[in-house]
């Protein structure tokens, strides 16, 4: 014996089966959606790492905000990742946004604290601003203990601490012996370091010790 037939439908009976498909379809994308927002947003495919390689590339090509946005998220990833706090405090510097450069760098050092660069560039932060010289003052003297092989950079920051305190004769003590760890290959940072040596010896009124460190400076920084 021959199973039986289903009904037939009339059309109007699968357009409203249709609608109550629909319908069922909307309410399960409803509840998906409010779980999204009950958990948060989707999960983001990239790792830490990869979101700093993309903020390197961005940084790059000179677009800053997407490279900070990109750094940004390798913390969300991993907020002890300190190659994108590094970058999110220097770029922060440069773009003049002192107070949130001030904070990466700290937060670096902690994760970090044998790492003189940071308390340099944190130096750099206080130096732009005028402010907390002795603290600055603080910071260099423990980065030259913790990483001594980068001292003739450090020496160069002492110096303009000096410098920003009207300190001349100890900036002049700290550039010259900053400037004997460099040798002319190097001329950026040796230029930069007669460039701070000239106000050094300008600010003592000594003019033709000024002129011979600013002629040296450029003729270093022009190369």
């Amino acid at each position: 014996m021959d199973a039986p037939h289903p009904p037939k439908l009339t059309i109007w009976q699968l357009l409203r089966r249709a609608d109550l498909i629909m319908t069922i379809l909307s309410l399960m994308a409803l509840v998906g959606c409010g779980h999204a927002a009950l958990t948060g947003r989707e999960e983001d495919p990239l790792s830490a790492r990869e979101h700093f390689t993309l903020g390197s590339i961005y940084e790059k090509r000179g677009e800053p905000e997407l490279a900070l946005r990109e750094y940004t998220m390798a913390l969300r990833k991993d907020s002890h990742f300190l190659p994108a706090m590094t970058r999110l405090g220097e770029l922060s510097y440069v773009m003049g946004h002192y107070d949130q450069a001030e904070s990466y760098y700290r937060k670096a050092i902690k994760l970090a604290p044998q790492n003189g660069d940071l308390y340099n560039n944190l130096c750099w932060v206080y130096l732009s601003q005028g402010k907390e010289l002795k603290k600055a003052e603080r910071l260099i003297i423990v980065a030259m203990e913790v990483n001594p092989e980068h001292k003739g950079y450090y020496l160069d920051t002492l110096g303009a601490i000096y410098l920003e305190q009207h300190r001349f004769r100890e900036a002049i003590e700290a550039l010259e012996a900053a400037a004997s760890f460099f040798d002319e290959t190097q001329s950026n940072l040796l230029g930069q370091v007669y460039r701070h040596l000239g106000a050094a010896y300008d600010g003592l009124g000594e003019q033709s010790k000024a002129e011979e460190a600013f002629k040296k400076a450029r003729d270093l920084l022009e190369r």
